[in-house]
C-alpha cells in the first residue's frame, strides 16, 4: 500500500487528477510444493478497484527441470494468460523472474535459471481495462516426472486508475425513493 500512497501524493503534488497508481500485491499463501504430474494454484487478493493499464508478474520458484512447468495467470474476471509453457530445457529455477509485455527478451528464448525480465508467451495486455479487484490465481502445472519443486513467492505489479464503484446500499435507497 505504501507505493500506492506515494503515487497518489506525487499525483496530487503535480496537480494530476485521476493519475495511474502503481501498486504491488503479494501472495501470502506461499511457499507451495509443486508435486509431479499435478497442478497447484496460489492466490492473492487485490482489494483496490483499479482499471488496469499494465500488469507484470514476479515469481520465484525452485524446480529441477523448468521445462516440466506450464505457468498461467488467471484474473478475477476469468482471463487466463499463459506466462510460459515448457521453457528452460533441463535448467532449473525461476529467481525473481518478471513477466512483462515490454521486455526485450521472450521467455521462450531465455535460459534457465530465469533471472530478470522476460516477455510472456501470452499477452498480459489482455488484462488491460479490467478491474483489478478480486482474487488472482497463479496456476502451475508440472506435466512430467520425476522432478518436483516449490513456488516460493509471487506478486503482481499493477498500474491502473482508480475506479469509482457505486455503493449498493445507496443504489437500493435511490431505487426505493424513485418508486415513491
Amino acid at each position: 500500500m505504501t507505493s500506492k500512497i506515494l503515487a497518489l501524493v506525487f499525483a496530487l503534488a503535480m496537480g494530476i487528477s485521476n493519475a495511474a497508481l502503481a501498486t504491488i500485491y503479494t501472495s501470502t499463501d506461499v511457499p507451495k510444493v509443486i508435486p509431479d504430474l499435478s497442478t497447484i494454484n496460489s492466490t492473492l487478493s487485490v482489494g483496490d478497484h483499479l482499471a488496469i493499464t499494465d500488469v507484470n508478474v514476479r515469481l520465484s520458484l525452485t524446480h529441477s527441470y523448468d521445462s516440466d512447468l506450464d505457468i498461467f495467470l488467471l484474473s478475477p474476471f476469468g482471463t487466463l494468460v499463459e506466462l510460459t509453457s515448457d521453457s528452460g530445457g533441463n535448467g532449473n529455477d525461476y529467481t525473481n523472474t518478471v513477466f512483462d509485455d515490454a521486455a526485450a527478451v521472450s521467455i521462450t528464448v531465455g535460459a534457465a535459471p530465469f533471472t530478470g525480465t522476460f516477455r510472456p508467451e501470452g499477452l498480459l495486455s489482455a488484462l488491460n481495462g479490467q478491474d483489478a479487484f478480486g482474487i488472482w490465481t497463479l496456476r502451475i502445472t508440472d506435466d512430467a516426472g520425476p522432478d518436483v519443486g516449490t513456488l516460493n513467492a509471487w506478486s503482481l505489479d499493477i498500474l491502473g486508475r482508480s475506479v469509482s464503484v457505486p455503493n449498493p446500499a445507496r443504489l437500493r435507497c435511490s431505487a426505493s425513493a424513485s418508486r415513491v
